[in-house]
């Protein structure tokens, strides 16, 4: 099986080498589609219908603009509360305003089981938006954004224009709301009505807005947030700060020429010792042990799985729960293991029966290998289901 199959039939026909080194980060790039139901599996109206049939909306899980224009939040809540006022918000979008769902992927089920495999394949950050608009509305006016997005048409149509990108590869610091003060817009570049089924990708910096004509429209605006470089030399700096020779208050006014001058060429050498010293692949992995423990816990069955946990045994046949991301470091005396933000702690000599507990395939209790009793293996076995690392797949195996 293909481990990238929902990133690959995102982008298809494009394949993941083209995506890679011919657009991202580059170019956008337009894929026409004739499938409507192209992304019935992500989200479909009736999956928005049974969110609003939530009359205890907290007002942070949505925005609603006009033009570029916020209307604030108690606007459209319940009095003295932070809950969506349902009623409200209809009448709204009836008005010609946008609602926006922020963090789709937090809320709807289909989206965060998809978000979830999408980012377990990409190993970065994702989030998932999703746009709400009227028909003859707009709800932004011309911007670019600090991230690159994809633009998934669900529900309607919806004409989106490209323009310049006036700032390459647009960080944080320079937020998208200053574009009108900085830049003149100029003319199209590209225009096309998106329609359902249809993708669009549009990288960070480059200016585009999108309105409705006589159709109401839906989109989800898949959001990608990866480490970028100018973020290694940051951890760099943390490891530097670890050296005493770098905790030193550098020259201040009164100091005098000659040691500034001395500051400077010592400042210099410690840099380039740093530089020398460089190991790219520990800064990465300091990233992604922090994109590790910022991952929010796979849950599926973790109830049914804590409520029969005491009825585990040799033969109950157990799996590793999917999209699980995971590090595992020893030292000459304990193996330590690491996903989500926990770090559990075990003596050296079980390392062997943890490996049984990694594989892709189910296994049983009894197979745990390694030098640990029968027992210790049902109590191995019941810490990382307890952890919600594995999970029951039958609880009592035929023998």
């Amino acid at each position: 099986m293909n481990i990238n199959h929902k990133f690959t039939s995102l982008i298809s026909p494009n394949t993941i080498e083209e995506f890679f080194q011919t657009y991202y980060e580059k170019q956008y790039f337009y894929i026409p589609r004739t499938q409507p139901d192209y992304y019935d599996a992500i989200l479909n109206a009736d999956d928005i219908d049974l969110f609003f049939q939530n009359k205890n909306i907290p007002s942070s899980h949505l925005r609603v603009v006009n033009n570029g224009d916020e209307i604030a939040a108690y606007k459209w809540s319940h009095r003295n509360s932070s809950i969506v006022n349902n009623d409200t918000l209809f009448s709204l979008f009836n008005q010609g305003n946008t609602l926006i769902i922020n963090g789709g992927d937090r809320s709807i089920l289909k989206l965060i089981n998809y978000c979830s495999d999408l980012e377990h394949e990409l190993k970065i950050r994702l989030q998932f938006n999703i746009y709400i608009t009227p028909h003859n509305a707009q709800g932004f006016e011309p911007h670019y954004d600090d991230h690159d997005v994809f633009i998934l048409q669900t529900t309607g149509t919806k004409i989106w224009r490209l323009y310049n990108t006036p700032v390459e590869l647009p960080s944080q610091k320079l937020p998208h709301h200053k574009y009108k003060d900085k830049y003149e817009l100029g003319k199209p570049t590209f225009e096309v009505e998106l329609k359902p089924g249809d993708l669009l990708y549009i990288p960070r910096g480059l200016v585009h807005d999108a309105s409705t004509t006589n159709t109401a429209s839906v989109h989800i605006t898949l959001g990608l947030h990866p480490n970028y470089w100018f973020e290694l030399l940051q951890e760099l700096a943390n490891l530097a700060e670890e050296k005493p020779e770098f905790r030193k208050a550098i020259p201040n006014a009164l100091t005098g020429e000659y040691r500034q001058q001395q500051f400077k060429e010592e400042f210099y050498k410690l840099v380039q010792g740093l530089m020398n010293d460089l190991n790219v692949d520990e800064l990465r992995s300091i990233k992604f042990d922090q994109y590790m423990s910022s991952k929010r816990s796979e849950d599926q069955n973790r109830f049914k799985d804590s409520i029969q946990i005491n009825q585990l045994n040799l033969n109950s046949i157990l799996s590793r729960r999917e999209n699980i991301l995971f590090k595992i470091d020893n030292d000459n005396e304990k193996v330590y293991f690491k996903f989500y933000d926990k770090k559990l702690e075990f003596p050296l000599f079980v390392s062997h029966s943890i490996k049984t507990l990694l594989q892709s395939q189910s296994f049983a209790v009894k197979d745990i290998g390694g030098l640990i009793t029968d027992e210790g293996r049902i109590d191995l076995a019941t810490k990382f289901i307890q952890e919600g690392f594995l999970t029951i797949d039958r609880l009592n195996a035929e023998n």
